[in-house]
């Protein structure tokens, strides 16, 4: 890469994800709760206090040891199959809210003091790096905090805006940045979600800057694989990522996010989920044919922990991101 081009690339993505809130991008009044609304695109930007923000990653049936912190409520990518809705039980129509937790590095500063040492997780019910992060930089501050204590870091995103802080990742003793791309990269499915080549890309600057990547192929619909699989794995092959985990869409406990599906794509998702574990197989084996590494291992912490207590497994196999 020519010296200038990487840094020029960052910009350019910056400059994108800025005109998504080019439109709403009036000061705000740093109260207890305040609003921004941009009626072109219905979409609200609302600053909130949270009181805590550090919490266990529970999946799966064994006690974790893992963190995760999930720096803001909502998300604008507004995908059609998210589970995030069922868990907030929120009345706002998904996708067109996000809720900023403005104090989240000092609630984390204050919380990671009491905390042992552990992987935390970027983040479990939101995308770190949606749209607004450009503006409050929330996650940046937190990642600064993380590695003041020198917490390892897991991060899974959909936005190229992760590059800004690559500078910062770098520094970490141990980072893994992954990328979530489904089997339906349409809009249709993925309203605002960045390009599947701009992921891609990103994908490849990471590995090129020395980060270690990964990729979160999720949610697997069986019958809505739009994305070509043998094209896809091929590029992951080129731009090195270290491992790919495989999870299929699933609404068992997730009503408000099966109804949601419905209402939005008029899909039954009883049709759509017909042979889940076949093709959890059949795509396991094109992935382990390009030599993917599905098992994961690199994405375990293994200091002062054991692969026994971990939900970063249990996590990564729920395909609803």
């Amino acid at each position: 890469m020519r010296k200038g081009e990487f840094g020029k690339e960052v910009s350019e993505t910056l400059n994108c994800i800025s005109e998504l809130l080019e439109r709403s991008s009036s000061t705000f009044i740093l109260e207890m709760r305040t609003e921004q609304n941009n009626s072109d695109k219905g979409v609200k930007i609302r600053e909130v206090r949270c009181s805590t923000l550090l919490h266990r990653l529970n999946f799966g049936e064994r006690p974790s040891t893992e963190y995760t912190i999930n720096l803001f409520r909502g998300c604008l990518h507004g995908c059609t199959y998210c589970y995030a809705p069922s868990l907030i039980h929120d009345d706002r129509r998904w996708g067109s809210y996000v809720d900023v937790k403005i104090n989240a590095p000092s609630i984390l500063e204050k919380e990671i003091r009491r905390a042992k040492k552990n992987v935390v997780f970027l983040s479990s019910a939101s995308d770190p790096y949606q749209a607004v992060e450009a503006r409050y930089k929330v996650t940046r501050r937190c990642l600064e905090v993380l590695k003041k204590h020198d917490f390892p870091i897991l991060i899974l995103t959909r936005s190229p805006l992760v590059l800004r802080d690559i500078d910062l990742i770098k520094r970490f003793g141990w980072a893994r940045v992954g990328f979530s791309i489904s089997s339906v990269s349409d809009p249709i499915y993925e309203p605002a979600v960045p390009k599947l080549e701009s992921r891609l890309k990103a994908l490849r600057r990471l590995n090129d800057q020395g980060v270690k990547t990964w990729v979160s192929l999720a949610p697997i619909v069986p019958k809505l694989v739009l994305t070509n699989l043998d094209w896809l794995f091929k590029k992951l092959k080129e731009v090195r990522i270290s491992a790919i985990s495989l999870g299929l869409l699933r609404f068992n406990g997730y009503e408000q996010s099966k109804v949601m599906f419905k209402e939005r794509t008029g899909l039954d998702s009883g049709n759509v989920l017909i042979r889940s574990q076949e093709t959890l197989r059949e795509v396991r084996a094109l992935a382990e044919r390009y030599d993917l590494d599905t098992s994961c291992s690199s994405l375990n912490w293994t200091q002062e922990k054991t692969k026994e207590n971990s939900s970063i497994d249990s996590f990564l196999s729920q395909g609803n991101r």
